[in-house]
């Protein structure tokens, strides 16, 4: 009988305020990963880490990383204890150089930065489930991110693989005053075209797109939190996502959760 896979998921992880909201966003996240079943170990890639080539959280008990700034008080006192595993990073490690990827071992990075915690607070909020962290090489393009995630498909039995970062990040021309803004065009343009793709399949022509995608540079003046997606698209079977919570924030934030189930 063949195995179930774990599915692999794309988080719009939104403000950091988000953590101690309680809105749809953070309803939908504290329930989504009572859809699949539990896995052993948690694969982050986030949009918090950029490295100019690919690197690996290796430390056995990260610390945390509080990489946001001019926040309430609170979101400091905020804590996820969870460990990481040497043996599964090894195991991660060679596999990817096996495929052609230098992966360094990285001992002085000293945590997980918010793209990993703020939600996985919500989907796994007790910490028992390691998590292990890959950069986001900011050398790659998305054709090698995508490889980096085909690589990774071979983990998906007991691993639950995460690209954390944002289907559209415009934080310049956010509406910080009002939680419930109107959409802004740019950000639903962009938003359905990437939607589409996705849900149909159609991983190649998102690949060679991409570059000229509807307002691009709009929604991401930098790539860093839409990056982490193709190494999620990579590690699915049928390349098919299916978008979950399809609501907005601010106006012009995507809190869109992709899932690929196979």
């Amino acid at each position: 009988m063949e195995k179930m896979m774990l599915p692999a998921l794309f988080i719009s992880h939104g403000s950091p305020q988000l953590m101690t909201m309680n809105n749809s966003t953070t309803n939908f996240l504290k329930k989504v990963s009572s859809t699949y079943k539990r896995p052993k170990y948690i694969l982050v890639i986030s949009a918090h880490w950029v490295t100019n080539d690919l690197n690996i959280l290796y430390e056995e008990s990260p610390s945390l990383i509080y990489d946001f700034y001019n926040f309430p008080k609170e979101l400091y006192e905020l804590t996820y204890n969870a460990n990481s595993s040497i043996e599964k990073s090894d195991e991660i490690i060679t596999s990817l150089e096996k495929a052609g990827f230098k992966v360094n071992k990285n001992t002085s990075r000293g945590g997980y930065d918010h793209g990993v915690w703020s939600p996985l607070r919500f989907l796994y909020p007790n910490a028992e489930i390691p998590v292990i962290q890959l950069s986001l090489p900011y050398s790659f393009n998305q054709y090698e991110l995508f490889k980096v995630g085909e690589v990774l498909k071979s983990f998906r039995e007991d691993m639950l693989i995460i690209g954390s970062g944002s289907i559209t990040h415009n934080l310049s021309d956010l509406s910080w005053g009002d939680e419930n803004s109107k959409v802004k065009k740019y950000a639903k343009e962009f938003h359905d075209w990437l939607i589409e793709k996705l849900e149909n399949a159609e991983y190649k022509l998102l690949l060679d797109q991409f570059a000229t995608a509807p307002y691009l540079k709009l929604n991401h003046p930098t790539l860093d939190h839409i990056l982490p997606l193709f190494v999620v698209l990579g590690s699915s079977s049928n390349k098919k996502g299916e978008s979950l919570h399809n609501e907005y924030m601010y106006g012009n934030l995507s809190m869109d959760t992709i899932i690929f189930k196979e």
